[in-house]
């Protein structure tokens, strides 16, 4: 397996510290808010990510935070009038109700910075005491990014060039612009901690630092591609300069979202949250947007897009759902595949797997799945081939396929049956459509029909395409979907 490491901007071979075993941590959420499409992108990265690796058989540790003290949660609060480890929790509940519905794995580990607050404090102690840190008189404590010579070492920043131009503010005390605070002196109304600097609380970036020092050396570090700089720089600093030990081996980063072609801004009033997004599609087709593209490119989200994912999903669950039908037969005849097509269909299972390989290439994978419907289509459409015991032997795999890619994934996991009807649902919540009324009028047809009264049949199957639902006879019975 290769995985791109953002520090040496290339792939490398991914080859575990401790053999069989593999610790990753990724940044979680600043939780003052309901989390949005980015969020989501990046969870679902790293979620694909672990299940990939528990399918070849590592052990992973996995671990994701949450930031539950921060200026933003703090202002929140008072804006609510709420105090402000109630809005944490609100909206610690919120993501797992969110990433639940999206199909996100629990990380094995879910640490909050308030929970790390001895180990903080002992931190900037550390710091402090191997000169890498310096507190000021009003009881702030600021790392001394020269004291690191090799800061700018993930981002490929220069200490010179990013100090240009940068000034230190009226009334702060730190004795360089590129220092940055690993704990804060606490202002009045916030909350705060004691420590041997005075009543504080930490700044953001030294909680990662604790939070992931018990698992030291990381695997995988992983996040959003907006904190490698400065958030993943100053926790290498950190952590390294005290510790004494490279803080991660691998430094993964997914790339943005877009909302058609423009940054996700509050102020653009395109800011999509997960549960906007929800109101509107299924959680898989969301699920299946964002993995369809590989996870270092960006992502324009588009209605277009995710109608065309929606398709995606309604194409692969049909197939599942013809296979599972076309296995129900009594008597096959002692019939193979022609040699190509067999050969073709042995060669997409492994070809998946080597897309996720490449650096976890869910476009490329997703690609090798359709092929996989593409061939069993066509065995579908064709009698001679649909009856012997070699299509009898592809479907069997392609539902044992189906169960593997549902595994590292996510997806294609539901019930045919059950994904295809909630799924005309939602589109005929979209489209307006009364599904009680369809019923009424296919339950009339169905009279029609039985009393031959084919005349009114045919007018009652034009007032369903008039409202926007076509009908299909079948030795079944009738059944319908969205025109």
């Amino acid at each position: 397996m290769q995985l791109f490491n953002t520090a040496s901007r290339s792939k490398e071979p991914f080859v575990p510290l401790r053999p069989g075993k593999v610790n990753m941590y990724v940044c979680g959420v600043t939780v003052y808010d309901l989390c949005h499409i980015g969020h989501a992108r990046s969870a679902l990265v790293f979620d694909v990510l672990v299940r990939f690796l528990r399918r070849k058989g590592l052990d992973v540790t996995f671990v994701r935070n949450f930031t539950d003290v921060d200026d933003k949660i703090i202002r929140r609060a008072n804006e609510e009038g709420r105090d402000w480890k109630e809005v944490a929790e609100t909206y610690i509940k919120a993501f797992h109700e969110d990433m639940d519905a999206l199909g996100v794995l629990r990380a094995d580990v879910e640490p909050r910075a308030t929970e790390y607050m001895d180990a903080i404090i002992a931190l900037c102690g550390e710091l402090v005491q191997k000169g890498f840190a310096y507190a000021t008189p009003s009881g702030d404590v600021y790392f001394a990014v020269r004291a690191f010579p090799q800061y700018g070492k993930l981002s490929h920043r220069s200490l010179d060039d990013m100090q240009a131009g940068a000034r230190v503010a009226p009334g702060e005390e730190k004795r360089d612009p590129m220092d940055f605070a690993v704990w804060k002196a606490a202002k009045p109304g916030e909350p705060f901690w004691e420590s041997p600097w005075g009543q504080g609380r930490p700044g953001w970036h030294i909680e990662c630092s604790a939070m992931s020092r018990p698992y030291l050396p990381l695997d995988i570090h992983g996040g959003g591609m907006d904190l490698v700089f400065p958030h993943h720089e100053n926790e290498i600093a950190q952590t390294e300069a005290c510790c004494g030990c490279e803080l991660a081996r691998v430094w993964m980063h997914n790339a943005f979202v877009q909302i058609n072609s423009e940054k996700m801004s509050k102020s653009l009033g395109n800011f999509k949250t997960i549960r906007d997004i929800l109101e509107t599609w299924q959680p898989e087709t969301l699920r299946y947007f964002l993995l369809s593209k590989q996870y270092r490119s960006p992502v324009d989200f588009t209605p277009e897009g995710m109608d065309d994912a929606e398709r995606a999903l309604l194409r692969f669950y049909e197939s599942l759902r013809e296979a599972r039908r076309g296995l129900a037969r009594a008597k096959w005849k002692k019939t193979a595949l022609p040699e190509d097509l067999q050969k073709d269909w042995d060669g997409l299972g492994p070809a998946f797997e080597a897309a996720l390989d490449d650096d976890l290439n869910t476009a490329q994978a997703l690609g090798h799945a359709f092929s996989m419907v593409r061939t069993v289509n066509r065995v579908l459409e064709d009698k001679a081939l649909k009856a012997g015991e070699g299509a009898k032997a592809l479907l069997e795999s392609f539902l044992e396929r189906a169960r593997a890619i549902a595994d590292m994934t996510g997806l294609f996991g539901q019930d045919p049956d059950a994904f295809l009807e909630a799924l005309r649902s939602r589109r005929c919540q979209r489209a307006g459509i009364d599904q009680a009324e369809v019923a009424r009028v296919l339950a009339e047809r169905a009279e029609a029909r039985k009393a031959k009264d084919f005349a009114r049949s045919d007018e009652l199957r034009d007032s369903l395409l008039a409202m926007g639902v076509q009908v299909r006879d079948t030795p079944e019975g009738q059944t319908w979907d969205l025109a």
